[in-house]
């Protein structure tokens, strides 16, 4: 209950911006999707938030922007469209590693390409099932050994790791 006054106490006066940290610590799950909701309509009233938080999970369905920090630097971030129901983000895995995983798929129509290596490709692609099952096929074909290959669930912290992978030497 704590955490619930706080938070109507920062936006009882309206403020342009609004700056949260960690607002969800301690609340039950409905008082999290609650507050999610809450901020949601914030937002598109108008209002800026800054949320720190370690938990990106809760940050998706609010969050436009991220500013990715690694030992106190901040080392990324950017836009970031978390959910796109036209265009998901897709996790393809490969049990073989292949050094031609990225050209492969930069020549599939379609698929935009946001973070490959030589087991693993992160991209977005259609939601259409027709097209996801030839891409699929199109990469048995080309002898590529799927092992998954799937919606992800986790676009922040997707995005996040990307951008800390982007550091590392």
């Amino acid at each position: 209950m704590r955490q619930r006054l706080a938070i109507a106490q920062a936006i009882v006066h309206e403020p342009l911006v609004l700056l949260l940290d960690e607002p969800a610590a301690g609340l039950d799950p409905q008082a999290r999707r609650d507050l999610s909701t809450l901020l949601v309509k914030l937002k598109e009233a108008g209002m800026t938030l800054v949320v720190s938080s370690h938990i990106l999970a809760e940050l998706e369905d609010y969050c436009t922007s991220m500013i990715i920090m690694d030992g106190g630097r901040v080392v990324g971030g950017g836009p970031v469209k978390v959910r796109d129901d036209e265009r998901p983000r897709y996790v393809l895995e490969i049990a073989m590693p292949r050094d031609d995983l990225r050209e492969f798929l930069a020549t599939q129509g379609g698929v935009d390409l946001i973070e490959v290596d030589r087991h693993h490709a992160l991209f977005t692609f259609t939601r259409n099932p027709g097209a996801r099952a030839k891409l699929v096929r199109d990469l048995v074909q080309h002898g590529f050994d799927v092992s998954s290959f799937g919606e992800s669930t986790r676009a922040l912290e997707d995005a996040y790791f990307a951008g800390i992978a982007r550091t590392k030497p």
